[in-house]
């Protein structure tokens, strides 16, 4: 099957709020209060998305893309200019990258990878970074796969009460 890598416009705010929501609420099963995963909406996330994606670029600064399988949003990734404050700039950011959960281990998280890798160096980047949940191992594992490393930087931020650690993860483009 073909996997279609494109900029993602305000019609796919529905898929790709979909995704948002299962993938959070399959990938992160265990790590976070599982009544807020189930509280998870995709009519919220859809507004949400869509708002964004009419101003054409999301209120971070990041570009958003999708990946369609069989003519349907597959996944999606989010990248663009870093959100760590006193971040160089010339630091790029894989903001945010998720496939749903029926289409994983079938190439869509690979390419929209290798989309977001080519986008930031064309963006001039010469570094790029990302956070993952430090209790997601399989992200960890996936991120490490396709050449990002730890670089020591850990956070904290609180979701409702629940304290989550994060790792930055970079590497050279």
């Amino acid at each position: 099957m073909g996997i279609v890598v494109r900029a993602a416009v305000e019609a796919d705010a529905a898929a790709i709020a979909e995704i948002h929501v299962r993938a959070w609420q399959c990938a992160y099963a265990g790590i976070v209060d599982a009544e807020y995963l189930a509280s998870l909406s995709i009519a919220e996330r859809t507004a949400t998305w869509a708002a964004g994606l009419e101003q054409g670029q999301m209120p971070d600064g990041g570009s958003v893309f999708v990946a369609e399988m069989v003519g349907a949003v597959a996944g999606w990734v989010t990248c663009g200019p870093s959100r760590d404050e006193g971040a160089a700039v010339d630091v790029g950011e894989l903001h945010g990258i998720y496939v749903h959960p029926e289409m994983q281990g079938r190439g869509v998280g690979a390419a929209l990878m290798a989309l977001c890798i080519d986008e930031l160096r064309q963006a001039g980047f010469a570094r790029a970074t990302l956070l993952v949940l430090t209790q997601n191992l399989a992200a960890r594992g996936w991120y490490e796969s396709h050449g990002w490393t730890p670089d020591g930087t850990e956070l904290v931020f609180t979701l409702r009460g629940q304290d989550l650690a994060e790792m930055r993860y970079a590497r050279e483009l």
